[in-house]
């Protein structure tokens, strides 16, 4: 009776968490932009500032960079949406066209692909219908919005009074393992500040790099996607390509040949950044493997979707911190000789 009330508790216990995931995600990763916040902190500390005010002008300067950047991306990427809706049919049929022109040179093609003058008007229908349900998305953006309220509180709270957070986290571990498990969170939050520097070094590159591409390129929006570009890093492997995407299928509007340079673009300097630039930059500031980071980074993603990739490279600087705290160096229990 024991052994089925304890396997009943513990099914309850694995709904319980699946169903508050997103909300365990979201302390995490309030925590860990806390802890990336606290480097300025105790810059300004150091400079004779009292903590409590050091932190309350960070948190100001954290929330007026993220006001900036929403009212200088969001007002240019809506209209750089419009646009493309309303470039859409002549993209179509101008993509079309240019099937068609390719696919004569090639007859052989032609048996295994239907092309007529119709088959732009046919497009046409499906590819605007993308844009027909965006106010599906009213009741999910409200959504969003309370969770970022509830985000950010969440965040403020612990940038601006972290230490009864810290007395219970090691109140809740055994008078033994105290010891090892401050000094994991201290590496932890060493690996953290090192994530964020190496991030905001390889974002600001990344989004140069983009500006002055996608304006010799007269892509529109190149300020937009620049921004965007910044925060690609974040997101180890998958962000930069995602954040491709737009610009990539706006560049159409361009012409095939722009859109083709442009994704060669985002292709060689995704490459570059991320195998070459980026492991080098965390290898000196977080002590973690690559191949450690691209793999949390798919686990997470494909169990926990956009949020989980977020949170995954400090995820793996945890991980990695307490494994050694509280297995690599662990007593060895020597067995006698039977």
């Amino acid at each position: 009776m024991g052994l089925v009330l304890a396997a009943g508790a513990a099914v309850v216990a694995l709904w319980f968490l699946y169903q508050v995931i997103v909300a365990i995600l979201l302390l995490f990763f309030a925590a860990v932009v806390a802890i990336a916040l606290s480097a300025p902190v105790e810059g300004l500390v150091r400079r004779g500032i009292q903590r409590r005010r050091a932190a309350g002008l960070v948190v100001i300067a954290f929330f007026a960079v993220i006001v900036l950047i929403a009212a200088l991306v969001i007002p240019r990427l809506a209209g750089q949406v419009i646009l493309l809706v309303n470039d859409l049919p002549r993209l179509v049929a101008r993509l079309d066209a240019e099937l068609v022109s390719w696919l004569t040179r090639y007859p052989d093609l032609q048996q295994l692909v239907r092309v007529d003058g119709a088959s732009g008007r046919d497009l046409m229908p499906a590819a605007v219908n993308i844009f027909r349900g965006v106010g599906l998305f009213s009741l999910s953006l409200l959504g969003f919005l309370a969770l970022a309220v509830i985000y950010f509180s969440i965040l403020v709270y612990i940038v601006l009074d972290p230490k009864p957070i810290l007395r219970f986290y090691l109140a809740s571990l055994p008078r033994d393992y105290r010891r090892a498990g401050l000094r994991a969170y201290r590496r932890s939050a060493t690996a953290v500040i090192g994530w964020a520097r190496a991030s905001l070094a390889v974002g600001a590159l990344q989004a140069i790099a983009t500006l002055i591409f996608l304006t010799l390129m007269d892509v529109p929006g190149a300020l937009v996607w620049a921004a965007l570009a910044f925060f690609a890093d974040f997101i180890p492997r998958i962000g930069g390509y995602v954040m491709a995407f737009p610009p990539i299928i706006l560049s159409l509007t361009q012409g095939p040949l722009t859109a083709l340079w442009v994704a060669a673009f985002y292709l060689v300097s995704n490459e570059i950044l991320g195998s070459v630039v980026a492991p080098k930059i965390r290898g000196a500031t977080m002590q973690l493997h690559p191949v450690v980071i691209i793999f949390f980074t798919l686990a997470f993603a494909l169990a926990f979707g956009l949020l989980g990739a977020i949170v995954a490279t400090p995820a793996a600087a945890f991980a990695a911190a307490y494994y050694s705290e509280f297995y690599m160096k662990r007593p060895l229990v020597r067995r006698g000789r039977g």
